[in-house]
């Protein structure tokens, strides 16, 4: 089963999912090409919807403390 990661776009910092297999993504936010390799791993789940999961958890926390 393939596993997904969250990553941080180094560009505008938007998290997102990618296939731990994928090499490369486009960040839906700013538009930048992304190595995945090279991008900040947040977390890594082994479904899409744990991940979906933990993306929302990342972001909320966010919200609530916007400059930690």
């Amino acid at each position: 089963m393939p596993q997904t990661i969250i990553v941080e776009c180094n560009k505008c910092t938007g998290l997102l999912l990618a296939g731990a297999e994928q090499k490369t993504r486009t960040c839906p936010y700013c538009g930048k090409h992304i190595n995945l390799q090279k991008a900040k791993h947040l977390a890594k789940a082994s479904t899409a919807t744990e991940a979906s999961d933990i993306l929302r958890k990342i972001k909320s926390e966010r919200q609530a403390n916007p400059h930690a």
